[in-house]
């Protein structure tokens, strides 16, 4: 018996010994990484003299690395280069090792000139979320008046938005065209683009969207009862007597 103990005390030091060497050889988490992915509405978000959000989202405090990339007329995806398309500049970030951890898309809009179909709209949001992969997301809906039939499309696009979105836990939709319906005058005269107020409160809402972002990263520890202790209880000795 005693040699059989002593070998399975040897087994277990062994144990310990790798664990050790394996948790000092882990490499660290790479650092968090956002990307903001839009067209001229992140371009005017991001722009210095409207909603200056790089900064603003610095200021969050999260994320190491801060990738806000908007271009004028940039579609989800389709015939377009690669700067106004959408998934091939993901693509391209990809390739030169941008991987974010957590992504604000903000892309739609240029969209509506191509089709008012909804199916139209599906595939091209399907096929950016799968790009993108598994990660937190908020995405912008749109809205333009810029033609008669914008606001139509701007309808059924959100409408496909949310459909898709409803499919993934990852998802999250931002209710832009709510905000303009309700404040007409953050629109600029074009109907597309947005007065300087229109950027400063859009890129308020990038942070917010950040913020929640990083909830969904890091949530907040959750709170442990702790476990009520019984004290032991003794029970006294009995003591027999036999009689003899």
């Amino acid at each position: 018996m005693r040699r059989l103990v002593a070998v399975a005390a040897t087994f277990v030091i062994c144990l310990v010994g790798v664990a050790t060497v394996e948790a000092k050889t882990a490499p660290p988490p790479p650092p968090p990484t956002l990307l903001v992915l839009g067209d001229s509405l992140t371009w005017g978000t991001n722009y210095r003299g409207f909603g200056n959000v790089t900064p603003k989202l610095k200021a969050v405090g999260y994320f190491n690395t801060l990738v806000v990339d908007g271009v004028f007329a940039r579609n989800i995806s389709g015939p377009a280069g690669t700067a106004r398309n959408g998934v091939k500049t993901l693509k391209n970030l990809s390739a030169t090792g941008v991987r974010p951890d957590a992504a604000i898309i903000a892309l739609g809009s240029n969209d509506l000139q191509h089709s008012g179909d909804k199916a139209f709209y599906v595939a091209r949001i399907r096929e950016m979320l799968a790009l993108v992969g598994d990660i937190p997301i908020v995405w912008f809906n749109v809205w333009r008046t810029d033609a008669k039939y914008y606001p139509k499309r701007s309808a059924t696009f959100n409408a496909a938005l949310v459909e898709v979105a409803s499919e993934r836990s990852n998802v999250v939709v931002a209710d832009w065209a709510s905000v303009v319906l309700a404040n007409p005058k953050l629109m600029a005269f074009d109907g597309l683009h947005l007065q300087p107020v229109g950027y400063r409160l859009r890129a308020q809402m990038y942070v917010e969207a950040a913020q929640m972002l990083i909830d969904t990263l890091s949530p907040p520890p959750t709170t442990t009862v702790p476990a009520t202790t019984v004290p032991e209880t003794t029970v006294p000795e009995t003591t027999t007597t036999v009689a003899g």
